[in-house]
């Protein structure tokens, strides 16, 4: 899928991390996600998942807007947050916006106040994301999007109760996506008890 419809700026931003189009299942999950439905997406390892979900952040957030987050990002690991975030900061860099990294093994008060001084996405992990939210340290009332990627992950390490909490703080035009490589029985328990509204995408390739 060729870019026709974003955001010329942000289409050639995009150049700067080698992403020039969306090809098969990661179209579809753009596509899903653009559609502005809460989603559960259940696809495996290295279907397009995690790409997807960056160029809609940036479909949603392309400018600065009052200096608060306007996209959330969380995955399982610190790793796999850095490596996010440092594509976010490259494409970030081009469109003067800023993307900040949240996790626990960073200095919570130095992440707080970089967030206070305005941020328009954040990437993180769970743990420290819900430090910050205990602490008023981000203000998510105007968010426009609010992805868990490798949800079944993150639920795993027992932190299911601070992701409930941060997921029910959220206001209502806020977009939720979960996204999943396995659809876990305790993945399904725990969405379904946040009587949320989800739309399904799958993908199979067995």
């Amino acid at each position: 899928m060729s870019f026709k419809k974003l955001n010329p700026e942000v289409v050639i931003a995009l150049e700067r991390i080698d992403i020039k189009e969306l090809e098969g299942d990661a179209k579809t999950f753009f596509s899903a996600i653009k559609s502005g439905k809460n989603l559960i997406i259940n696809a495996p390892v290295s279907s397009g998942k995690t790409t997807a979900a960056l160029v809609s952040i940036f479909n949603k957030v392309h400018q600065e807007f009052e200096g608060s987050p306007r996209a959330i990002y969380l995955t399982d690991t610190i790793e796999k947050a850095e490596i996010f975030q440092k594509k976010t900061a490259v494409v970030c860099r081009k469109l003067d916006i800023t993307s900040d990294l949240v996790h626990d093994k960073g200095n919570m008060v130095q992440q707080r106040n970089d967030i206070f001084d305005g941020t328009e996405i954040i990437v993180g992990n769970p743990k420290r994301m819900f430090e910050l939210y205990l602490q008023n340290g981000v203000n998510i009332k105007l968010l426009d999007l609010f992805i868990i990627d490798d949800f079944e992950l993150c639920i795993s390490s027992n932190k299911q109760a601070e992701i409930k909490r941060l997921i029910e703080s959220l206001e209502n035009k806020t977009q939720l996506v979960l996204m999943t490589n396995t659809l876990t029985k305790k993945a399904e328990a725990f969405i379904e008890s946040l009587e949320i509204e989800f739309t399904t995408v799958e993908v199979n390739h067995n």
